[in-house]
């Protein structure tokens, strides 16, 4: 497997070319394990490579992988080094996430997952399960945002600061993979949140939704208001659209700036310091806050170790509709979501970095097909940002379920040059792909069904599967390109 680098926007190999990644986030969220919750053997990777996917987030909790302050849980992480092994064995890329929702799973309570209950200062306050969705526990519990408050700080447990232990245990996960072919790179904090800032800049962001949907002039309230009386619940998320994100979420600016400049910037230094002690590899994940998972601006600086730059390392925005996690789902507009995804663009203009969007799309079942509109939508917004993905989340029995209809697309694999530009159109069929060919190097094109010779192209085929999929390799000639897939019915 080739090392993957950074070089400003883009990730490239070690053949120089252009790489864009297809993937999943498989997690386990459970708590006290001493396996990894799924079986990801040979035969899963082979259905995973046979769908077009390249690329796992794998999220895992500090509780799993430190139980006992010091104390790493060997038999977990053995679990974990056969998934490296697999992985590379079958060509798919790892990106490692620590990851956390709410903290902690205290003991099973709220809904949460992420720290060990040892890694808990909560000051007595304590977790409560949540009456509605998931997430309001960060509105609703202060057991969660004391627990930020006192990470944040390095406060010390057990005879160590928080962070400094954190950075204990990436220090060891980064020396136990830095070496394996199958290695992507590092999440450091999944969806990091502020703690008790946090309670303030929620409060402010309703009021500022309110009075945006009360008096901004870009939206039709007739149209609100007659969807309100109707009690029609997707005419009226469709009149809340994504042209008034930007005004209702700067009103989060100097909060969320003193957060990610103060705070959140300094733990990520932190970390990547720790890493960089023990292997060069591995490219460096900065996520945003929590917040700004909604569109609001994300302030921190890129990484640096001792004052200077971090060469590898990119961007990984989340972003979901307003109706996750709710029956209402079904009626997410992909518009907003793209409101939201612009101000991430932004940030990486800003940073000058690649983006691999870490999580997206959010289907409670994903055997259900009736959002699948939205989700093309959003594909294609990555697409035209030549952004790489992995979808939130594998549920177990993916390989076989609808959901691979949907990610499952013809796309290119690695490119021999400078992309214009490319896309699957779904209506006609049809797969571009636009760019200036270096000449020297083949680019890989992943094709999910049969298709007719490209015009003006040879190509070979380097990968078939039983499916009928394949990966192509062409080889064009210096300059300028477009090569056409069109696929039978």
């Amino acid at each position: 497997m080739d090392k993957i680098r950074v070089e400003n926007l883009k990730f490239t190999d070690e053949k120089g070319r252009t790489r864009l990644f297809n993937g999943m986030n498989i997690d386990d969220k459970l708590i006290d394990r001493d396996s990894f919750r799924y079986n990801l053997d040979d035969e899963f990777f082979k259905k995973f490579r046979m769908y077009g996917l390249d690329f796992i987030r794998l999220a895992v909790t500090w509780q799993n992988l430190e139980p006992r302050a010091g104390e790493y849980n060997e038999s977990y992480l053995k679990s974990i080094d056969g998934i490296f092994e697999r992985a590379a064995k079958h060509g798919v890329y790892i990106l490692l996430d620590l990851h956390q929702d709410l903290y902690s799973g205290f003991d099973g309570v709220g809904g949460g997952d992420g720290a060990p209950g040892w890694a808990c200062m909560s000051d007595g306050l304590k977790m409560r399960n949540p009456k509605v969705v998931w997430v309001e526990g960060y509105l609703l519990c202060g057991c969660t945002r004391r627990c930020f408050d006192h990470f944040w700080a390095n406060d010390i447990t057990h005879g160590m600061g928080l962070q400094d232990r954190f950075a204990l245990l990436w220090r060891m996960l980064a020396e136990r993979y830095g070496g394996s072919p199958a290695l992507f790179g590092f999440d450091l904090l999944n969806e990091p949140f502020p703690g008790s800032p946090g309670k303030k800049m929620i409060f402010r962001l309703a009021k500022s939704a309110a009075k945006n949907i009360a008096f901004n002039g870009k939206l039709d309230r007739k149209r609100i208001i007659k969807s309100a009386v109707k009690k029609d619940m997707r005419g009226l998320l469709d009149s809340i659209d994504g042209s008034i994100v930007p005004d209702i979420m700067s009103k989060l600016d100097s909060l969320q700036a003193e957060f990610d400049i103060k705070v959140y910037s300094p733990f990520l230094n932190r970390i990547t310091k720790a890493i960089r002690e023990v292997t060069p590899n591995g490219i460096i994940m900065m996520e945003q806050s929590f917040l700004c998972n909604g569109g609001a601006r994300h302030f921190a600086p890129p990484v640096t170790v001792d004052g200077k730059r971090e060469e590898q390392q990119c961007f990984g925005p989340h972003s979901y509709d307003i109706a996750v996690d709710t029956p209402l789902y079904k009626y997410a507009n992909a518009g907003r979501v793209k409101a939201f995804f612009n101000e991430m663009r932004s940030t990486q203009l800003r940073l000058n970095v690649p983006v691999v969007v870490g999580e997206w799309g959010g289907c409670s079942d994903n055997k259900d097909t009736s959002w699948f509109g939205h989700g093309r939508e959003l594909l294609n917004y990555f697409d035209e940002n030549r952004w790489s993905q992995s979808y939130w989340d594998y549920h177990g029995d993916d390989m076989d379920a609808p959901l691979m209809d949907l990610l499952s697309r013809t796309h290119p694999v690695a490119v021999g040059g400078e992309i214009g530009s490319y896309g699957y159109d779904y209506e006609t069929d049809v797969f571009t792909l636009e760019f200036i060919s270096d000449g020297k190097n083949e680019t890989l094109i992943y094709a999910h069904k049969p298709f007719e010779a490209p015009e003006g192209f040879k190509y070979k085929t380097v990968e078939e599967y039983e499916n009928g999929a394949c990966v192509i390799a062409i080889k064009p000639a210096a300059g300028e390109c477009a090569v056409t897939l069109n696929f039978k019915n």
